[in-house]
């Protein structure tokens, strides 16, 4: 369950008042691989094997979902939660021996051995594929109708995943924004549709390990609703990705690749929004 009521005191202008609100739901999440203890992540339940499916893939375990064998969920007497991954033989065997950290939902560095760790072996983008300014604002505003968790509790970020019809791939929500990210790009994997990943749209803050996530899946156009840290600019910038911050009504920061976006093609019809991300839209709007 990825929300929960609770009886909290709420004190406004006309005084103080007993309600129950709705909570994000924050529970850890135990990632053993090859039965080792790999990371314990903070996250929201929900899509857990597709979260751990990318989290294997962007922290450099995995190259595809063919490197995964098995995943197995368990829930103990505690009340602990565990996903135990098998690879196939000689997988990530080199990363995982320098690793064994917490990952946390605010952060995306913790335990790593040493700077260079965070930099994996990920290729440049080669191809060049554009989209429209008023196309990528009109697929921002859709997506943010489907943030149903947030509407109810105000506690998640999301992130989306699109091919270069604009056509949805995934969608996701978690407390945490690494996770959100995760988890579309898990679903990318489990749906073998990795080679059609072109765009993401994550509703946090662009620092460099979100550059990384999207890197790592071989994105072209990373846009985020907040701003751009300057090493997320400069892994963007080497990794040939159009990065797009503090993405408005109608502007947007274009930190890199700025040639991915032009301004000559008509923002998409409301049916076409509809038929490419549901009827949440029409419902929304």
């Amino acid at each position: 369950m990825s929300t929960a009521r609770r009886a909290i005191r709420r004190l406004d202008d006309d005084g103080e008042h007993d309600v129950r609100d709705t909570l994000a739901v924050e529970e850890p999440l135990e990632i053993v691989v090859d039965g080792a203890p790999y990371a314990v992540t903070m996250r929201m339940p929900g899509d857990d094997t597709h979260l751990v499916m990318g989290f294997l893939l962007t922290e450099g375990v995995i190259a595809s979902r063919e490197d995964i064998l098995s995943m197995n969920y368990c829930q103990g007497s505690l009340g602990e939660r565990r996903i135990f991954v098998e690879l196939r033989r000689g997988v990530g065997e080199a990363r995982r021996q320098r690793q064994e950290f917490l990952s946390k939902s605010s952060c995306g560095l913790c335990g790593k051995v040493s700077f260079g760790d965070v930099h994996t072996d990920i290729p440049r983008v080669a191809s060049v594929r554009t989209i429209s300014r008023s196309g990528l604002l009109g697929l921002k505003r859709a997506i943010e109708a489907r943030q149903e968790v947030f509407q109810c509790t105000g506690a998640t970020h999301f992130a989306a995943i699109f091919d270069a019809r604009h056509e949805l791939l995934a969608f996701a929500e978690d407390i945490g924004r690494h996770n959100a990210l995760d988890k579309a790009i898990g679903a990318v994997l489990a749906a073998d549709a990795g080679n059609l990943a072109y765009l993401g749209i994550v509703s946090s803050r662009l620092s460099f390990e979100m550059v990384q996530k999207a890197g790592a899946l071989g994105l072209e156009v990373l846009a985020g609703l907040s701003v751009a840290t300057n090493l997320a600019v400069e892994m963007a910038e080497s990794l040939g990705i159009t990065l797009i911050g503090h993405m408005r009504a109608t502007r947007m920061n274009v930190y890199t690749r700025a040639e991915r976006i032009i301004s000559d093609e008509e923002l998409p019809s409301m049916s076409v929004l509809e038929e490419l991300l549901g009827p949440s839209v029409q419902s929304h709007s």
